[in-house]
């Protein structure tokens, strides 16, 4: 019998063959399958052991092999039979096949076609399908009769697929098992609704069957497969990840192992490399949900796209099935090792099963489940918006959910708390999309703007022109006009908020006086119109609509330490958020534009930090391009520069967001005052965004533009660009010299050509505006007043100019002040004070690193003084704009915070060069006080001699004046 046997060995390929062909996974010959398979499995092979002994012996059993899909029982049974060859034993397979299931005693051939010729009688069955009673006695008694020369072992592998027939005579011999040397071992998949009732019932009233369960491997377990195998990676903990994936199911595992065999080692050194999408570990994880019953496939689906909102019901009602057996298929999957409770165990899981799902059925299963977790209350509408989106991402139509647009709103909302803005959009795209109202869809549009602020300026500026255009073709109610017209004014779209209010008040007939008077109090006509004629003159704008207050850009009439202290509490208490930016970033103007310029850029810092929390790269430049602007404002040209720069590269497209002038040009004045002309004109040659001059970033563009034509002597082109600043300044009632000082730029243009008089009229207008009492505006007004005044009141005008730059922090202008001082007293003969003037001039432009401003100063030194001068390390033909960023001095400790007022009068002089004697007699006192505050000023500042005396220590008047 032995031999008989041996000689049909080659049924197993023709076997494992046709399992592979029911969509079985085959991965035996991959990976040591024996060791796999007998891991951690002793206690069922002494069960099954210790039954093939007594059938040996001559005690029939039966033995049932239960599993989750994947967990090893096919090749469990594989190798029972192999034990029973060795032992001797006739073994009879069968294999259960859905394809052979409605096949009448499929399974029942299969087992006799292992037996010798004639051993079994011919199988047969009744016209209607049912077999006949004779025939089964007759198989049994012939069972009995080549069970008493030769043990008999019948081993049926998915027993849950046999068909009908075969499982009628598996029950009678079931049911009429002697003593004999017969051994049943089955192998069935647990909690499979396919399982035959009757039966299983058959079985559990026998004695005789004992029950093997195969778990998934542990840990440990998958350490010990790991251990016998030839692994081209590290071990230390690998088995702890492939478990994680794996779940420990033997399947996957192989799957995995196989996979990693394959891989580059140098990846396994760093870790397991994850699933590939379509290789050995997704087909396994298929082949799972295949064995684990007929609706696992589409609850996988349904899983996937519940996630978190899984309960049997719903998933019940997504695949069309009782609740009880979806938590059935679902325990069995987690028995598999797929899922962990109802969730996958691994995305690569996950990702398998989607990707096989048709686009038409996902998007099906999320629009139902959209349906049915509708109505569930505020915490399931995001929840809801998202299967609306994939839903409509698959392809499926959302033409009959009239509510899902108010849902998407509504949804927006909450994902913006939580912090997803582009979830948000994403949601109010789809409900723009699915809105067939007019006004519904302005108004989400208009939120959309909003929301794609915080992430693409030039985005949220193309998302308002439909609603922009609704409301000037009047197809939009006026209660429209507040949102639109409030982020064209936080966008700085100044013109199209007035036009757009403009257009709304006549239809409403509210046109009025309070409408057309300037917003800021400034003149309602420009000085220029009143110009001899010949004269540069701008247009006036008389009888034209005044656009409402910018609130973003407004500005206090005054400076005043309580606006100051007001705008700096202000920001250290208030948390950023959408409806705190507007008034934010206000406030960060406030403080730039007085006289702590280095507690804005200190603010700014933090509110770059927490926009990178927020998410909100447009919100991140906006702070970093305001910060670049006060390190401009205090002459820290190279750190203005890299902020500059910063700002732009958080924009995704720089060319079509007016926004991006505003940093563009704090980047063309700094390059211009470093000397970087070329790099400037670069620059100026990239396309900019058509909206740009309707915008306020268009004002200070033009105004950096104008600034190198003048640095490169083309005062023409400068006077131009500085004129037309200033008209679309007026016009949007935006006239405030301490934003836009177009007319002491006018000014030097005008007089570098030769027009003083119209210079001076531009002077005194900017000295005669409230913003004149401003330190930095009366600064910058009162040089250019001074270099076309007598030259005996120029000292006097230069010494009160410096003594307000050095109050406004603004280095750069102290130091052209300064220059133009030096030559003033070189001019009127005081050679000593002129050299350290000078001096004094020299070292700020150095610090501020402005060569050119540098290269005009040293010829004003005398001989020793240009030998004493070092060049700056940036040459001004070799523009370097990847070096390190220096350090930013709005960060460092400001000396005057530690000095008394007596000892920063002394320590200014000191610096400026005077000597003890004429710092005695300048300031009254006598030469040994003045030597006694200089050594307490050397300890407070840590130096030891006069040189080391900082630049930036503030002027005062009484110190400056040298009339």
């Amino acid at each position: 019998m032995r031999s008989t046997y041996a000689t049909r060995s080659p049924r197993r390929g023709q076997r494992r063959q046709r399992r592979k062909q029911a969509g079985q996974q085959d991965l035996s010959s991959e990976v040591p399958g024996d060791k796999v398979v007998l891991v951690e499995r002793d206690p069922e092979s002494r069960t099954l052991r210790l039954a093939l002994a007594n059938c040996v012996a001559g005690t029939a059993g039966i033995v049932l092999i239960e599993g989750a899909a994947g967990c090893g029982k096919s090749e469990l049974i594989d190798t029972v039979a192999e034990w029973a060859d060795d032992a001797g034993a006739l073994v009879l397979r069968g294999f259960g096949s859905s394809e052979e299931r409605e096949l009448p005693l499929g399974l029942v051939r299969q087992l006799a076609g292992d037996a010798p010729d004639g051993a079994l009688p011919e199988v047969t069955v009744a016209p209607e399908g049912r077999p006949r009673v004779g025939a089964m006695r007759e198989f049994q008694t012939a069972l009995h009769q080549l069970s008493a020369t030769t043990p008999v072992v019948i081993a049926v592998d998915d027993l849950h697929h046999a068909d009908v027939a075969s499982l009628c005579y598996l029950q009678h011999i079931v049911r009429h098992l002697r003593s004999a040397r017969l051994l049943l071992v089955l192998a069935a998949p647990l909690r499979d609704d396919r399982q035959d009732a009757a039966f299983e019932t058959e079985l559990l009233r026998r004695s005789n069957v004992q029950r093997v369960l195969l778990r998934r491997l542990s840990p440990a377990g998958t350490a010990d497969v790991l251990a016998d195998t030839s692994w081209p990676g590290r071990r230390e903990g690998l088995a702890n990840e492939l478990h994680t994936i794996s779940g420990g199911n033997p399947l996957l595992l192989r799957a995995l192992l196989e996979e990693h065999r394959s891989a580059d080692p140098a990846d396994l050194d760093e870790g397991t490399v994850p699933p590939a999408p379509g290789g050995l570990f997704s087909q396994a994880v298929l082949t799972c949900l295949r064995l684990s019953g007929p609706h696992a496939a589409s609850l996988g689906a349904a899983l996937a796209v519940l996630g978190d909102a899984y309960t049997p019901e719903r998933a019940g009602r997504l695949i069309d099935a009782p609740a009880f057996t979806v938590a059935r298929a679902v325990a069995s999957l987690a028995a598999s090792g797929i899922l962990r409770g109802h969730r996958f165990r691994h995305p690569a899981a996950e990702a398998t099963v989607l990707d096989h799902t048709p686009p038409h059925v996902l998007a099906a299963l999320h629009l139902r489940s959209a349906e049915l977790l509708h109505g569930g209350g505020g915490r399931t509408i995001p929840t809801v918006a998202r299967h609306l989106i994939a839903a409509a991402r698959h392809g499926g139509s959302l033409d009959g959910a009239d509510w899902a647009v108010d849902v998407l709103r509504a949804a927006a909302e909450h994902l913006l708390m939580d912090e997803e803005a582009a979830h948000a959009t994403a949601a109010l795209e789809l409900a723009h999309e699915l809105s067939r109202e007019e006004r519904q869809r302005a108004e989400i549009k208009t939120r959309l703007a909003a929301i794609t602020w915080r992430v693409d300026p030039g985005t949220a500026e193309r998302h308002l022109s439909a609603p922009l255009e609704a409301l000037r073709s009047g197809l939009l109610p006026a209660e429209c006009l507040t949102p639109v017209t409030t982020l064209l004014v936080g966008q700085g779209r100044i013109a199209e908020a007035a036009e757009l209010r403009s257009r709304v008040v006549h239809a409403t007939a509210g046109y009025g006086a309070e409408a057309a008077r300037p917003a800021n109090g400034a003149p309602g006509t420009d000085v220029l119109d009143r110009s001899p004629s010949g004269a540069p003159a701008i247009p006036s704008q008389r009888g034209e609509e005044r656009p409402p207050r910018a609130h973003t850009w407004d500005l206090p009439e005054t400076e005043s330490r309580v606006e100051t202290a007001v705008a700096d509490r202000f920001l250290e208490t208030t948390v950023l958020s959408e409806a705190t930016l507007d008034p934010i970033v206000q406030a960060v103007r406030v403080l730039t534009h007085s006289r702590q310029p280095k507690l804005a850029a200190h603010r700014c810092r933090q509110l770059i930090e927490a926009a990178e929390r927020h998410g909100a790269p447009a919100w991140q430049a906006l702070f970093t391009a305001l910060r670049a602007d006060v390190l401009l404002r205090l002459g820290d040209l190279q750190a203005a520069e890299g902020h500059a720069l910063s700002a732009l590269a958080h924009l995704p497209e720089r060319g079509n967001s007016a926004f991006a002038g505003g940093p563009t040009a704090t980047l063309i004045r700094a390059r211009t005052l470093m000397g970087k002309h070329a790099s400037v004109a670069r620059q100026l040659q990239q396309p900019v965004a058509d909206t740009l001059l309707r915008s306020v970033h268009g004002l200070f563009y033009l105004r950096a533009r104008g600034l190198y034509h003048a640095a490169n002597h083309q005062h023409h082109a400068a006077l131009g660009d500085f004129l037309e600043a200033g008209r679309l300044a007026q016009h949007w009632g935006m006239d405030r010299p301490t934003l836009l000082p177009w007319r002491s730029d006018a000014a030097e243009a005008l007089i570098r050509l030769g027009d003083t008089r119209q210079a001076e009229q531009l002077i005194r207008q900017q000295l005669a505006m409230p913003d004149a009492r401003r330190p930095w505006v009366r600064g910058i007004s009162l040089r250019l007043r001074a270099l076309i005044s007598d030259p005996r009141q120029q000292p006097a005008l230069l010494g009160e100019a410096a003594d307000e730059l050095g109050r406004s922090g603004d280095l750069l202008e102290l130091a052209r002040t300064m220059a133009d001082l030096g030559r003033v007293l070189r001019v009127l003969g005081e050679n000593v004070r002129a050299s350290a003037v000078t001096r004094r001039a020299l070292n700020l432009a150095r610090d501020c690193g402005a060569e050119p401003l540098c290269a005009e100063i040293v010829p004003e030194l005398g001989p020793e003084d240009r030998t004493a001068h070092r060049p700056h390390p940036l040459s001004l033909h070799t523009e370097r704009v990847d070096r390190p960023e220096r350090i930013d001095r709005s960060e460092r400790p400001d000396a005057d915070t530690k000095l008394s007022d007596s000892e920063r009068r002394v320590a200014t002089l000191a610096a400026s060069g005077y000597t003890n004697r004429e710092i005695s007699l300048r300031l009254h006192i006598t030469v040994s006080t003045v030597e006694q505050h200089l050594t307490r000023v050397y300890r407070k500042l840590n130096i030891t001699r006069r040189q080391d005396l900082p630049v930036d220590l503030q002027l005062t008047a009484s110190a400056m004046d040298v009339a």
